[in-house]
């Protein structure tokens, strides 16, 4: 952090939300809503984060098996997007068309009129007096500007702007390691029926792929292979590969996984067309624009959420929304063995029908700083729990509560809200509290 700069100042609002990814969009929208002012900051072009930028191919699922879990702003996304891609609404694992996203979000955020957006800012340093941030400078096309608020939340997914503040957070396990990121890419000219004829006779491009490793003459040591998708009557987009052993902190080794990403997008399109039963023709026509990173800083807050709360289904009274989806820790190393546990794990965690747990508010709330919510993937829990409550979903239920309740803290600290006027207002939008609802 820093003293105060004699900069000029790009603008001011109630709300500052730093990212624009699901947790960001999501806190903007709920907050506008409740009529308080907003101001979105985004490093890219794009509204939408991994879902559009990063070309992840689907959400994960959005029911706990008897009921929508993620209640609120996702559905109205959720359904919307599936009309405009002509696709009944699929609460299992529903695919992400991203061009169509792109613009439906663009549409959402512009009909807003309390929220303004500004593109290709990026967030690079804090000023705090005594726990309070005053403002943050933002690197812009002009230089370096001032943007002044209330209330901050930081959406960047890495915790940026919560660390730039000085709050303190936990990265990786024991050891430091974090789960492997992936590119995701999209590939076209690819035959679907015959690729569904070679479906009914169980060869998947996955299947294809363990045949290699069987035979030590696969490209890549990849053992966790997440998905091909179609997204488009043209086009699938792929979640394969990992890069391990990455930083993705620090600037070189971030740049070193941009590269072995498009280097692996490569490998891929090649064991495609040579391996897999109507692939033989695929091109690869998109890498996306942002890493898949899962998992980087974690804040240290007012609660941590743990393994044992995931383990336990644990209810808050403090509760935001609910979570349902497993422990998808991705390993760390290129181990065969650590990369086939994380596939284990995933299958041994997952939930029965109608189960989940609660996600308290707490986990938010840094320590040390009076107004900065942390929503997304890096709020206070452990590497087990994050693990499952990073998915998008859940970050869309994150952000809105952190958007609501920055708005309720006004000038004050966003310890002292009323729980009971955050809930109402959430359960008003259609999150979902509490096991019934």
């Amino acid at each position: 952090m820093i003293d105060k700069l004699p900069l000029p100042c790009l603008a001011k609002s109630d709300i500052v939300i730093a990212g624009a990814g699901p947790a960001g969009l999501s806190a903007a929208i709920a907050a506008a809503r409740q009529g308080f002012q907003v101001l979105l900051l985004e490093q890219t072009g794009a509204l939408g984060g991994m879902a559009t930028s990063g070309l992840v191919p689907m959400f994960a699922p959005s029911s706990d098996g008897i009921r929508v879990l993620y209640g609120g702003i996702f559905p109205e996304i959720h359904e919307e997007m599936c009309r405009r891609m002509k696709c009944d609404v699929n609460n299992g694992w529903q695919i992400i068309n991203a061009e169509i996203l792109k613009y439906l979000l663009d549409e959402k955020i512009c009909a807003e009129k309390n929220i303004k957006v500004f593109f290709n800012v990026k967030v690079c340093e804090a000023e705090v007096t005594d726990g309070r941030i005053n403002a943050l400078l933002c690197a812009t096309s002009q230089g370096l500007k001032r943007v002044e608020g209330k209330q901050f939340i930081d959406a960047t997914g890495d915790g940026l702007l919560a660390m730039l503040a000085g709050a303190e957070f936990q990265y990786g396990d024991s050891d430091g390691n974090t789960q492997a990121p992936t590119m995701c890419c999209q590939y076209s000219n690819i035959d679907y029926e015959k690729e569904a004829e070679a479906a009914k006779k169980g060869i998947y491009p996955h299947t294809c792929w363990y045949e290699l490793l069987k035979t030590n003459t696969a490209p890549l040591m990849e053992h966790h292979l997440a998905c091909v998708k179609r997204t488009s009557p043209g086009t699938s987009v792929t979640n394969y590969g990992h890069v391990y052993g990455a930083d993705t902190l620090d600037e070189s080794g971030l740049t070193e996984c941009y590269f072995e990403g498009r280097r692996q997008a490569h490998i891929f399109e090649e064991f495609f067309r040579t391996k897999v039963p109507g692939y033989e023709n695929a091109e690869l026509v998109n890498t996306a624009a942002l890493m898949g990173i899962r998992e980087t800083r974690r804040i240290v807050g007012e609660y941590q959420l743990t393994a044992n709360d995931y383990f336990s289904r644990a209810d808050f009274e403090d509760e935001i929304g609910r979570c349902s989806y497993p422990v998808d820790r991705h390993a760390a190393t290129k181990d065969a063995t650590a990369q086939n546990a994380a596939l284990i794990d995933l299958a041994a965690s997952k939930y029965q029908k109608g189960e989940s747990y609660g996600i308290p508010y707490r986990v938010m709330i840094p320590k040390g700083l009076k107004n900065l919510l942390v929503p997304g993937r890096a709020l206070s829990a452990d590497q087990i729990a994050q693990a499952s409550v990073r998915i998008m979903p859940a970050c869309f239920v994150t952000g809105q509560a952190a958007g609501i309740a920055a708005g309720l803290a006004d000038n004050g600290d966003v310890r002292d809200i009323s729980m009971k006027e955050l809930q109402t207002r959430l359960v008003s939008i259609g999150a979902i509290i509490g096991k019934q609802g």
